[in-house]
């Protein structure tokens, strides 16, 4: 389709883990070690497909979307966990706790920028078409409610260019792994908040896709 492109990789819900400054955050480890803390089984995933596929940009989350999720916009309430408030200063806490709780937020900010920013350079700074492949997983069961599918391809259905390229990824996982049931904009949808949906708005001839894995392949 494209004699020249550059390929992004990335995988914002790599690891649960929390950085040691942000210990008071008081997240319960069966809770990070839950789909809630991180995508189960995409980072390995993720891993295999920069080896095999050498992207010219590649990044990988460090922390918990627990800590701040670097797939939602700063707009978006859900950006900072519920445990934010849960260890945020009371209405009359003395000035010391008051700033500790801000030089933390800070923090967040810093580590949320740092890897959005990185990945907003690269686009804007691109000559040629960019694809790029975000690496989910998730849960096969949310709310009672059983997800009825193996993979998820989102994408944005009002680009046409985007749409061929989405035909392509779908047809070569089935002539692949005919066994496994590939859904378009399943369980969630390609034009909702997140960094595909930000990336787009940098760059015309940039073609973005969240590639969500049912967390059971894994198990």
């Amino acid at each position: 389709m494209f004699d020249d492109f550059k390929l992004i990789v990335t995988c914002e819900h790599a690891r649960n883990d929390v950085p040691s400054f942000a210990r008071n955050l008081e997240i319960p480890q069966e809770i990070l070690n839950t789909h809630r803390g991180y995508d189960i089984g995409a980072v390995e995933l993720y891993d295999a497909l920069v080896r095999k596929l050498k992207p010219d940009f590649y990044s990988a989350g460090r922390y918990s979307r627990l800590f701040i999720d670097l797939n939602r916009s700063l707009w978006n309430k859900s950006v900072f966990s519920e445990f934010w408030e849960h260890c945020a200063p009371a209405p009359l806490a003395d000035d010391r706790t008051v700033a500790k709780y801000y030089a933390l937020r800070k923090k967040a900010f810093a580590y949320y920028l740092d890897y959005r920013d990185s990945l907003e350079n690269f686009v804007n700074s691109a000559e040629t078409p960019i694809f790029h492949l975000a690496i989910h997983s998730f849960t096969p069961v949310l709310d009672g409610k059983e997800r009825n599918a193996d993979v998820g391809v989102l994408y944005d259905s009002s680009r046409p260019w985007e749409k061929k390229i989405a035909d392509v990824i779908i047809d070569e996982i089935r002539s692949r792994a005919p066994e496994l049931k590939v859904c378009r904009n399943y369980p969630y949808q390609g034009k909702t908040d997140g960094l595909c949906s930000a990336l787009r708005k940098i760059s015309p001839s940039y073609a973005g896709f969240e590639i969500e894995f049912n967390q059971r392949l894994f198990r």
